[in-house]
C-alpha cells in the first residue's frame, strides 16, 4: 500500500507539534469492528445490524487522547503504529473491567518530568506531602488540624463510603457493596467509568513522559499512578454516574456518553496534568537539554569525547 505525501508527512510530525492533551477528545469507544490503515487516515470498519452493508468511519488519530476498543474489535498493524505516533493511548477494554493499555508516544520530547518523577519517589517526606496534596485534590477539603497521610486516608475512605450509602438510597439499592466482580449495573458501571478515568490517566502519565508504576499514594502495582489520577474523580464522577446509569435502558452506553460529557466539561485531561505537574514541580532539573554524565559536571550529548583526557 502506497500512503499519500500528506500521511507520510504526518508520521513525521514532532512530539511538540502534536495537538495537546488537554485540547483531544477524551475518549472514543467502538467495538465490533476492524481499525485499519489506508492512504488517508485510520479508519473503523463496522457491519452493520441487520443488513449486509459495512459502514465506514474516519477516525481522527491526532485529536483522541484514549482510544478504547471493545470486544469484537481487531486492528491491524499499522492503525496500531499510526495511533502510536500520534501520541493516542489504546485500551483494548473487557469485560469485569479488564484492560490492556498500549504504548502511546509521548508528547514531549524533554525527560524533565521523568527525572522530577524519580527525586519525589525517592524521598519520603516530599511522597507524603504530594500525596496529601493528592487527598486535598480529590476530598475538596483543606489540610485537617493536625492531618497526616493516616488521617487524609481515613477522611477518603469515610467520604467514599457516605457516597455509596446516600446514593444507594436515592436509587433505591438496598445493600449495594462495591464489588469489581460484581455482575449488578452498578459495580460493572464503575468498573468501566473507573476503566476509562484509567485511560485518561494513562494519556495524562504518557503525556509527560511519567511512569505509571510510580504512585504516590499507591505502590506495587503497574497502574499504581493511574489509580492516584483517577481516584481524583471517582467520587464526584464515576460513582454518581454509575448509579445514574443503572436505571438506563443501556446503562454502559448511557455512562460512556455521559462521562465524555463530564470529561469535556470538568477539563479533567487538563485536571490530571495538573494534578501531576503540581506534584513533579518542585523536583524538575534545572537543566532542560540534552546532556550526558561527567566527572564533576554534565556535558553536551550526542557529542565525541574521544580527544579528552
Amino acid at each position: 500500500m502506497s500512503y499519500s505525501e500528506r500521511a507520510l508527512a504526518y508520521a513525521t510530525i514532532p512530539a511538540g507539534h502534536q495537538v495537546r492533551l488537554e485540547d483531544r477528545v477524551s475518549f472514543a469507544y467502538i467495538d465490533k469492528a476492524t481499525i485499519y490503515q489506508n492512504r488517508t487516515g485510520v479508519w473503523a470498519l463496522q457491519d452493520d445490524e441487520g443488513e449486509r452493508s459495512k459502514t465506514q468511519i474516519q477516525m481522527p488519530v491526532g485529536g483522541i487522547a484514549v482510544l478504547a476498543l471493545g470486544p469484537g474489535t481487531s486492528i491491524t498493524h499499522p492503525a496500531a503504529i499510526s495511533l502510536t505516533r500520534s501520541g493516542t493511548t489504546v485500551v483494548f477494554a473487557g469485560n469485569g473491567g479488564s484492560n490492556a493499555y498500549t504504548a502511546a508516544t509521548p508528547l514531549t520530547s524533554s525527560a524533565r518530568w521523568a527525572i522530577a518523577q524519580a527525586r519525589l519517589i525517592t524521598n519520603d517526606d516530599a511522597v507524603k506531602n504530594a500525596a496529601i496534596g493528592l487527598y486535598k485534590r480529590q476530598l475538596g477539603v483543606e489540610m485537617l488540624p493536625g492531618g497526616t497521610v493516616n488521617t487524609m486516608r481515613g477522611l477518603e475512605g469515610r467520604t467514599i463510603r457516605d457516597i455509596y450509602a446516600k446514593l444507594a438510597k436515592q436509587h433505591g439499592i438496598r445493600a449495594f457493596h462495591r464489588d469489581v466482580h460484581g455482575e449488578d449495573p452498578v459495580n460493572t458501571g464503575l468498573n468501566l467509568g473507573n476503566s476509562i478515568l484509567y485511560g485518561c490517566a494513562a494519556a495524562a502519565c504518557t503525556a509527560i513522559g511519567v511512569n505509571p508504576a510510580l504512585g504516590i499514594i499507591h505502590r506495587g502495582n503497574i497502574r499504581s499512578l493511574l489509580f492516584d489520577l483517577a481516584d481524583l474523580y471517582k467520587p464526584n464522577v464515576t460513582i454518581p454516574l454509575a448509579f445514574e446509569s443503572s436505571t438506563k435502558e443501556d446503562p454502559a452506553t448511557a455512562l460512556r456518553l455521559k462521562l465524555r460529557e463530564t470529561i469535556h466539561k470538568k477539563k479533567i485531561l487538563a485536571g490530571m496534568l495538573d494534578a501531576l505537574m503540581s506534584a513533579l514541580s518542585p523536583h524538575l532539573p534545572e537543566r532542560d537539554d540534552d546532556r550526558i554524565i561527567g566527572e564533576d559536571t554534565e556535558v553536551k550529548g550526542h557529542a565525541n569525547y574521544g580527544g579528552d583526557q
